[in-house]
């Protein structure tokens, strides 16, 4: 025989191994649950919270933080409810709150944001009582990136009490408490010089963060021509990771993304919150390069959105979107113009 079937002692054997793992194994779900309580958490986000509060208090702060982590932080520290919440990457990150008036706007978008964030911080905002009536939601056709294994510490609380909101348990709601998902460790954040500070500069590692959470950075201010900017979208398109390769170059969802996006739309809904969803174009250039590949293919989005009477605003197409090349200040991202053009045309702003 080639295998020879286990004992009724290998058995037991196999079994008392196994278990000896359970103490470990415990042990990891109390740290993990232990790092999300406040008093825990504070000690490691001291400077965080006063970063948070100075916004709060109307200053704009430049900042080497992560977004991830002081955007939750600085939801806590805000004492009103919003009217406008903008969830997506950087490419919504300079939506602002002027262009909304009288309204409140809280831009909630962050560097490298997909989905899974969108659904985590908006969680936190519905746990906090923070309840807008519109959301501006950005979209990337493949929703979360392939290989995110985990949201980030502060989020990753909200990301799970979501999905179990949701009835739905992707991998990642078992796998983060066995990675300490909630745990953040930043030598930043211990650092002797403040990786924050009060100021309307900006510094080549540093992004300017405002009152209202959008935010600038240098890429926003270089003001590189045209031509340079093609130059140097071509050149990204050849030097990208292979995660960020598969987020450009396909333009279908994992089967639990899609579930999730489903819940995500119907509980807003039955929450009497508006959703309206946001495609920002890319460059002429690096759009004809990755929809070869099949990416930006923005076709089972609005499928959904028009099943569930989701507006749409803006193409991934250049064209689509009445976007030039003069729009763009690198391969995927607008100046703010036009994102305020299509906020205009929506009718979501005047």
């Amino acid at each position: 025989m080639l295998f020879e079937p286990m004992r009724s002692p290998d058995v037991t054997r196999f079994l008392l191994r196994i278990a000896c793992f359970a103490p470990l194994v415990g042990v990891v779900l109390l740290v993990n649950w232990v790092c999300a309580l406040p008093p825990v958490r504070r000690l490691f986000t001291g400077t965080l919270d006063a970063a948070a509060e100075a916004l709060v208090a109307g200053k704009t702060i430049r900042s080497q933080i992560d977004m991830a982590d002081l955007k939750p932080i600085w939801i806590e520290h805000l004492q009103t409810s919003p009217d406008v919440v903008v969830l997506g990457s950087s490419r919504m990150l300079q939506i602002r709150q002027d262009w909304f008036q009288p309204r409140i706007l809280w831009n909630l978008a962050m560097p490298s944001g997909d989905f899974a964030d969108a659904v985590a911080i908006f969680q936190q905002c519905l746990e906090t009582g923070k309840h807008p009536g519109l959301v501006l939601l950005e979209l990337n056709p493949t929703l979360t990136f392939d290989e995110k294994s985990h949201v980030a510490p502060a989020l990753a609380p909200h990301f799970r009490r979501a999905l179990l909101h949701y009835g739905i348990f992707p991998p990642i709601f078992f796998s983060g408490p066995l990675t300490l998902d909630t745990l953040r460790w930043d030598p930043r954040l211990f650092a002797r010089l403040r990786p924050w500070g009060v100021s309307d500069t900006l510094e080549p590692a540093a992004y300017r963060l405002h009152p209202d959470g959008s935010a600038e950075w240098m890429g926003t201010e270089s003001g590189a021509t045209p031509d340079a900017v093609e130059q140097a979208a071509k050149s990204a398109m050849h030097r990208l990771d292979p995660e960020h390769r598969r987020w450009r170059t396909s333009s279908q969802p994992g089967w639990f993304d899609r579930r999730i996006l489903l819940a995500f739309l119907d509980d807003l809904r039955a929450r009497g919150i508006r959703v309206v969803a946001v495609l920002v174009p890319v460059h002429p250039a690096a759009f004809d390069f990755y929809n070869r590949q099949g990416g930006y293919n923005d076709t089972w989005i609005r499928r959904v959105m028009a099943g569930r009477g989701v507006m749409v605003i803006g193409s991934y197409s250049p064209a689509v979107a009445g976007a030039t090349r003069d729009d763009f200040f690198d391969d995927v991202h607008v100046h703010r113009e036009l994102l305020h053009r299509f906020l205009r045309e929506g009718k979501i702003v005047d």
